[in-house]
Parts: C-alpha cells; sequence; structure tokens
C-alpha cells in the first residue's frame, strides 16, 4: 500500500493556521494579563489611600512623601514641625506599614519594577500657599503653617478654612488635561478635576515599565502641585500616552472620618 505524505504547500497551510490560531488567543489573553493588572493596582491604591487616611486619624496629620534614599520612610523633618523633605515622592510604604514592599522598602504597582513604584504627593502649606496662588483669606490667617502635615494642623485650622469655597485655599490640583505652564511649575488647570486633593496617589503603570510616558504623564512626576487623570490615550493623542492611574480622596470624606475618630473639629 502506498503511502502519501504531506506536500510543503499543505505543510505550509497548516503553518499558517496554527499561527493564526496562536494569535487569536495571545491577544485576547495579553488583554487579560493587563487588565488584571489595572485591577491589582487599582487595589494597591485603594489600600494605600486606606492606610494614608488610617495614619491620618491616628497621628492627626498626613505622612510625609518618601524620597528614593529614605527606603519607604516617610521624610519628616524633625526641626519644624510639620515639615517635610519631600512633599512629593514615593509612597511611604515601611512607615504605613503596606506590605508587599520591593528590597528597598517601596511599595510597587503590579508592573512590579522599580520605575513602577507607586508615588504619593501631599499638599505641602496652608497657609500660604505657594505662588501663584491666592493668599489666605484674613479669617484663616491664625491657622498656622504646614497644617497638613503637623500634628493637631487641620483641627487648628478649622474644617471651614481647609474647605474654603471660594477656591482662595488650594491644596493639590487634579486636571483632567495637561496644566498650563511647564511640568514642575504648573500655574493653571483649564479643566478641574479638584484644586482640594489633600493627597494623591499615582501608578506609572504599563507604559512606565515599557520606559516610556506622554507630555500630560509628565505632571504626575516633577514636584509641583498639578496631577492629571484622564482616560487612557494612545501616543498619537495630543497629550500623548497616558495610561497612569490617579486616586485622590474627597476633603469631606477625610473630615467625616476624622470627626468620628475625634480628631476635628
Amino acid at each position: 500500500m502506498n503511502s502519501k505524505g504531506f506536500s510543503l504547500i499543505e505543510i505550509a497551510i497548516v503553518l499558517v493556521i496554527i499561527s493564526i490560531l496562536i494569535t487569536i488567543i495571545a491577544v485576547p489573553l495579553a488583554s487579560q494579563v493587563e487588565q488584571q493588572r489595572i485591577n491589582e493596582t487599582n487595589k494597591q491604591l485603594e489600600i494605600a489611600k486606606e492606610a494614608i487616611i488610617g495614619f491620618a486619624l491616628a497621628n492627626g496629620r498626613f505622612p510625609c512623601a518618601a524620597r528614593a534614599i529614605d527606603n519607604g520612610v516617610e521624610s519628616i523633618d524633625t526641626a519644624t514641625p510639620g515639615a517635610c523633605f519631600a512633599y512629593v515622592g514615593f509612597v511611604p510604604a515601611v512607615t504605613l506599614g503596606l506590605s508587599p514592599i520591593d528590597s528597598s522598602g517601596f511599595s510597587v504597582d503590579a508592573w512590579g519594577l522599580q520605575q513602577n513604584r507607586i508615588r504619593y504627593g501631599v499638599a505641602k502649606l496652608f497657609p500660604p500657599p505657594p505662588p501663584p496662588q491666592p493668599a489666605l483669606p484674613s479669617s484663616c490667617a491664625g491657622a498656622g503653617n504646614l497644617v497638613l502635615t503637623r500634628t493637631g494642623g487641620m483641627k487648628s485650622a478649622t474644617m471651614d478654612c481647609l474647605a474654603d469655597v471660594t477656591a482662595t485655599v488650594n491644596m493639590l490640583t487634579v486636571c483632567s488635561v495637561r496644566p498650563t505652564g511647564s511640568p514642575g511649575a504648573a500655574t493653571g488647570c483649564t479643566s478641574l478635576l479638584t484644586n482640594k486633593a489633600p493627597f494623591v496617589l499615582v501608578s506609572l503603570a504599563k507604559n512606565a515599565a515599557a520606559g516610556s510616558a506622554g507630555a500630560d504623564e509628565s505632571h504626575n512626576v516633577d514636584q509641583d502641585s498639578y496631577f492629571v487623570s484622564h482616560t487612557p490615550t494612545p501616543e498619537s493623542a495630543p497629550g500623548g500616552e497616558f495610561d497612569d492611574i490617579v486616586v485622590w480622596p474627597s476633603l469631606n470624606t477625610i473630615f467625616a472620618r476624622m470627626v468620628q475618630a475625634g480628631k476635628l473639629p
């Protein structure tokens, strides 16, 4: 009986079909992996947010940011009440007791690399806000300085002054588009999400691991009080590629929690 083998053409067709099937399977799997990382990072940010609020309930202040040299410990300057060596930097994971942490004491997002350390900013001054922001209302002039990071500072400032609806007292500002002014020296926000964020947490997400970032994202790694949060965009978008995940608490939620804990009013 004669046996007939596969021809080269038939083998080529089979290989093409196999490669198509692999592609069909691999693309959804890759998307699922990325979505899982996004979901896990959102959970990490919420856990960190709750830990920071818990710290405030226990200590009557928010923690300072950690610098790269601080190994996950807040950069508090004990020489001046409420002063920090860094107000924008990394989550002080060791101070907060967060886990897991990397070998240097920092929380990293679900992408897991050094460049994916979770970032943290806390509002620096109240009063007075740094230029170009307007001066504190005269009714709040006795509130003191560095109140968000000074023990009992929020209580001395009073909730009315902290929540000043005239917007003369700003905290951290989150914009849905790129702020006016250059990174590190932003001066305004044409599409405001909030200017009352006592602290902000940022994951640089997938493109940090890839070593890329867009123009909008540059405002989430500088040292000023402006941040950007919006839906992901590709490189071709006006603000460039954007996949950062940004969270912050409601000031009123902070008030409610601190009143319940007896730290306010």
